[in-house]
C-alpha cells in the first residue's frame, strides 16, 4: 500500500515510539522508511548549527540503527519543522508521513502545531501517533 514512508522524529523516548510504529508499517508493506529530525534553530550561526547537529546526530543514528534504517535515509535538518517535513515528503515521494501528535517543547506542546500544519499541508497520507 505504501512504498515510501517518512517518519518525523525527535530524540526522546516518544520519538522512538513513533518510529517503532512507522517501522512496523514499513515492514508490513515492504516500504522504504526514511527518518527526519528537524531542529528549529535556522536563525543561529552556521557554526553553532553544526555543533547542534553533531550533538544530535549520534542519537538519531542510534535510533535508526535499532530499526535498520539505511544511512542514506537518515536526515537531520534545520528550519521550520512542518515546512521541512513537507519538503522531505515531496522530495522523497513519501506516500505516508508518520509524526507524533505533540512535542514537549513550549507552546507547541498544547496542540502539536507541527503535526497540525503537516496534516494540513502535506500531499500524502499522514499518520498521527498519539503520544501520552
Amino acid at each position: 500500500m505504501y512504498k515510501n514512508i517518512l517518519c518525523a522524529v525527535d530524540i526522546s523516548r516518544e520519538g522512538e515510539s513513533v518510529l517503532k510504529k512507522a517501522h512496523a508499517l514499513a515492514e508490513e508493506y515492504g516500504s522504504n522508511l526514511s527518518i527526519v529530525h528537524v531542529m528549529e534553530y535556522s536563525f543561529l550561526p552556521k557554526d553553532y548549527q553544526k555543533q547542534l547537529k553533531e550533538k544530535v546526530l549520534p542519537k538519531i543514528e542510534k535510533m535508526a540503527e535499532k530499526f535498520n534504517i539505511k544511512k542514506k535515509n537518515r536526515f537531520v535538518k534545520f528550519g521550520q519543522s512542518y515546512s521541512v517535513i513537507c519538503e522531505m515528503q515531496n522530495k522523497h515521494k513519501a506516500d505516508l508521513v508518520v509524526i507524533g501528535s505533540h512535542g514537549k517543547h513550549g507552546v507547541k506542546a498544547l496542540l502539536g502545531s507541527t503535526a497540525n500544519a503537516v496534516l494540513q499541508q502535506v500531499k500524502s497520507d499522514v499518520l498521527l501517533v498519539k503520544l501520552h
